[in-house]
């Protein structure tokens, strides 16, 4: 990663910080609305755990991109 790279992610990571807070908060109301007897604890652990698989899934189809670009 060049300098200029790191710089602009650092100018965009409390951006980044706060679209995920509210893609939780998104889904913490989702939960709360559906879900009788809500247990919040169990609810933000379902939902970090399905945006930790979700990034996983991203960074892995980025790298299958990059890779398949590569070869051309």
């Amino acid at each position: 990663m060049s300098d200029i790279q790191n710089i602009e992610i650092e100018r965009y990571q409390d951006n980044i910080t706060e679209d995920i807070r509210k893609v939780v908060e998104k889904y913490r109301e989702i939960m709360a609305w559906d879900v009788p007897d809500n247990d919040t604890v169990e609810a933000d652990r379902l939902i970090f755990q399905a945006i930790y698989s979700a990034l996983a899934e991203i960074e892995k189809s980025s790298k299958e991109s990059e890779s398949h670009a590569k070869g051309r």
